[in-house]
């Protein structure tokens, strides 16, 4: 019982530096979840068990992914990465990176079929607005 003690231990600390991102993909896996209950509300799509399997699997091949991916960059490229960027684990941060982007991508998407809107649009309006307001405060200067 004592070696399986020193084996959890040992694994548990092995992954300690990649813990803040499996937490943050973690979190915007939730997040998304959260969004896409939100847009499900607002347009009135039902809510199944269904889709919460998928997200516990998409949970648990994300966080996989990024223990796999943590052991071939501690064994195989870490030295690679740091003589290229002196960045410590650098693969698994560009690819938890990656997963968070799809994730924001989705909760972008869950946001903008909820309200019925594109971001850029609203961005580009709210730039136009500001240049306006910016020369119409010039023109009052002068």
């Amino acid at each position: 019982m004592k070696y399986l003690q020193y084996l959890f231990v040992s694994l548990v600390t092995f992954f300690l530096p990649i813990q803040g991102l499996l937490i943050a993909v973690g979190a915007a896996i939730a997040l998304d979840t959260c969004t896409g209950l939100y847009k499900a509300s607002k347009t009135g799509v039902p809510i199944i068990s269904k889709r919460f399997r998928a997200v516990i699997s998409k949970m648990l091949v994300y966080e996989l992914c990024m223990v796999f991916i943590y052991c071939i960059d501690y064994h195989l490229l870490s030295e690679f990465f740091n003589i290229w960027f002196s960045v410590n684990l650098f693969f698994t941060k560009v690819c938890s990176l990656v997963l968070i982007l799809a994730e924001l991508i989705s909760i972008k998407e869950n946001i903008e079929e909820a309200h019925k809107f594109k971001f850029l649009q609203k961005i580009r309006s709210v730039l136009k607005t500001s240049k306006e307001i910016k020369d119409d405060v010039t023109d009052l200067i002068k």
